[in-house]
């Protein structure tokens, strides 16, 4: 099968979009489907296997109008590329295509004020959605704001995979419960805003006033100055770093999925989330819990008793719920269900 994946640009050192297709797009490969990435700058180092096509508008426009520009030049390449499939990464607005909300969609996801830009970028969205064959979504939170938008599209849930190996933790322990030694507690999110600096460092100063000795540190391009904490920055470190995590806090305002969760999750680190993370309705409820960003004493409680119940934990069980997140998201398994996804919605985009 020939596959389009169509994208607004293409950053070679980009974000977890562009991991998640250097991961993925060798995976298809691997079982005999071409994969064309028709994108700005689709030619600048694309992943291994994949065949750039640029596609972008031909005249120097301003935004928004060069976003609607390049979209339509990116359904031209796609319907003149041959490709029995499409598969929409942003708003494209292309017919027949399967459109994947890797960032997932609906009104939760905006914080106020949105920018005309983005007012935008979201009717395309929108039209990208109406006119779309089949719908991926990442996670339950997803699939339901793109029912609740169009009920009569097929939306199909495919959970993120694990995009490199990640160590197996000891986890929490009686020792770091009692104070006998430093609960270690980790916060990972590129986006200090939307991922929730600020509450993170809430909910651990409140978890601190219980076990003293806690240490924080912090993935982030934010400012994280405070007691007991240690800033990384934004390196690449975090998945590394979770063999030796005892808890996870990720406050987020919105995750379509939040691979930062599954990360930990599939290491046997417990996580203290939102309901706002699609990722917390997939994983183990004996290792993840939700709070509200607002409310770090309560957040703290919920920690608390999560990290109790991991302590108490059989290995044989830990062993269990943490192989079986690995199996249940692994990548050749995600790769094969998507170009299944794919074949059952040709394309039917023609040129002009």
């Amino acid at each position: 099968m020939r596959i389009a994946v169509l994208l607004d640009r293409w950053h070679a050192e980009g974000g977890g979009l562009e991991e998640w297709l250097r991961a993925v797009a060798p995976e298809l490969g691997a079982r005999g489907h071409q994969v064309l990435l028709i994108a700005r700058a689709a030619d600048a180092a694309p992943p291994a296997g994949v065949l750039g096509v640029p596609a972008a508008a031909r005249w120097p426009l301003p935004r928004p109008w060069r976003d609607a520009a390049d979209a339509r030049a990116r359904v031209q390449a796609a319907a003149e590329s041959g490709a029995d499939a499409v598969l929409d990464l942003r708003a494209s607005r292309c017919p027949g295509a399967v459109w994947f909300a890797m960032g997932g969609f609906g009104p939760a996801r905006e914080a106020a004020p949105i920018s005309a830009r983005r007012r935008a970028l979201l009717r395309l969205e929108a039209e990208s959605v109406r006119c779309a064959a089949a719908a991926v979504a990442p996670s339950p939170l997803v699939a339901r704001a793109l029912r609740a938008f169009r009920p009569e599209l097929p939306v199909r849930v495919l959970p993120l995979p694990l995009l490199g190996p990640v160590p197996e933790a000891p986890g929490p322990d009686a020792e770091a419960l009692a104070g006998r030694r430093p609960l270690t507690v980790f916060f990972c999110g590129r986006d200090p805003e939307r991922h929730g600096l600020e509450p993170a460092l809430a909910w651990f100063a409140a978890l601190r006033r219980q076990l003293p000795e806690a240490r924080l540190e912090t993935w982030t391009r934010g400012r994280a100055d405070a007691a007991g904490v240690t800033a990384h920055g934004w390196n690449g470190g975090f998945r590394a770093a979770l063999g030796r995590a005892d808890l996870l806090l990720h406050p987020t305002r919105y995750d379509s999925f939040s691979l930062v969760c599954l990360e930990a999750a599939a290491a046997g680190v417990p996580v203290l989330t939102t309901a706002q993370a699609g990722a917390a309705e997939l994983l183990p409820p004996e290792w993840c819990a939700a709070a509200e960003r607002g409310d770090p004493e309560r957040a703290a409680e919920a920690a608390l008793r999560m990290l109790r119940c991991a302590a108490e934990l059989p290995p044989a069980r830990r062993a269990e719920l943490r192989d079986g997140l690995r199996a249940r998201h692994g990548l050749g398994d995600h790769a094969e269900r998507l170009a299944e996804l794919l074949a059952a919605n040709p394309c039917s985009t023609s040129p002009g």
